[in-house]
């Protein structure tokens, strides 16, 4: 091979090199254009009204939350904090232990005072907190629930104010198109990503 062939096969590879890159490259804008398009219309799924069925839904869901988050938060701890001697100022020593048949017997016949320690479900006497009516009687109050939001109209629920075209899919659809388009995103940030570990390699 003579030293002109050499040369040429060089300057064939460098040319190679810098059309692969720039091929790199234009595939990234594109990639950065779905990755734009595919923002926009999660923007737009996450920020735009659900259908007037689906918020009355989501209503019930979110009662159904607090109920849960109350229950955990409130009616567990103080349910807790009665079996392990947390709430008479007179087991002090037994504080955090399990409640012993002598002290269970001593609350049963009063003898370690009022039954404060009783106030688990409203635990600030002073406040009345729904999320209680929510966790005990949930099942019993729904129907009422949807049979009031039934004889609501659409503008108390706030439509009157906003445009058919701001209003997108229903719930179920819309966490799967927003799940989906999460994806898609991942995706073309990691092959993204990978052309710019490719690109940086052939630079080197």
């Amino acid at each position: 091979m003579t030293d002109n062939d050499k040369f040429h096969d060089v300057v064939s590879a460098y040319e190679s090199v810098k059309l692969t890159k720039q091929e790199l490259k234009t595939e990234n804008e594109t990639i950065d254009a779905e990755i734009a398009k595919a923002k926009e219309e999660l923007d737009w799924l996450e920020s735009s009204y659900l259908p007037l069925e689906d918020l009355k839904e989501s209503i019930v869901e979110i009662l159904l939350w607090g109920a849960k988050d109350y229950e955990i938060g409130t009616i567990q701890q103080g349910l807790a904090s009665l079996a392990t001697n947390k709430l008479w100022s007179s087991q002090l020593a037994e504080y955090g232990n399990p409640l012993k048949f002598q002290t269970i017997e001593k609350a049963l016949s009063g003898k370690l005072g009022n039954f404060t320690a009783c106030q688990i479900f409203t635990p600030e006497k002073s406040q009345l907190d729904d999320r209680v009516f929510l966790v005990l009687l949930f099942k019993t109050i729904e129907p009422t629930i949807r049979r009031i939001m039934e004889e609501m109209t659409p503008d108390q629920f706030g439509y009157g104010g906003i445009t058919p075209n701001e209003i997108g899919p229903g719930l179920k659809e819309r966490r799967e198109l927003i799940r989906s388009i999460k994806s898609r995103i991942q995706e073309l940030e990691y092959k993204k990503g990978a052309n710019v570990q490719k690109i940086s390699a052939l630079s080197s």
